[in-house]
């Protein structure tokens, strides 16, 4: 029996506040985590987080290297440890708080 593949929610728009990043979906619906799930983004400046690209189902932030998806965050998962390790590092070479 094959299983009818469900595309993943179309990302319209995203917002990231300051302990929480929401996507609204086309469909009407909007989905959120904390903002600690991603310390990519987290760590990021505000010139940094605002700089993105919607691309239907994902989000991708050049100057960052990171790229979420909308069923990511259906789902809550969390960055990547390797991930988040490069966020931290980088935040501390830069003089960022951590």
């Amino acid at each position: 029996m094959l299983t009818k593949q469900i595309p993943p929610p179309q990302i319209k728009s995203v917002h990231i506040r300051a302990e929480r990043l929401a996507f609204d979906l086309m469909d009407g619906r909007a989905i959120s985590v904390p903002l600690a799930y991603y310390p990519t983004l987290m760590l990021a400046t505000e010139e940094e987080r605002a700089r993105y690209e919607i691309g239907y189902s994902s989000v991708y932030w050049p100057d960052l290297d990171c790229d979420i998806d909308s069923e990511a965050l259906l789902r809550g998962a969390k960055e990547r440890r390797s991930f988040a390790a490069k966020a931290y590092e980088r935040a501390a070479r830069h003089g960022r708080p951590v």
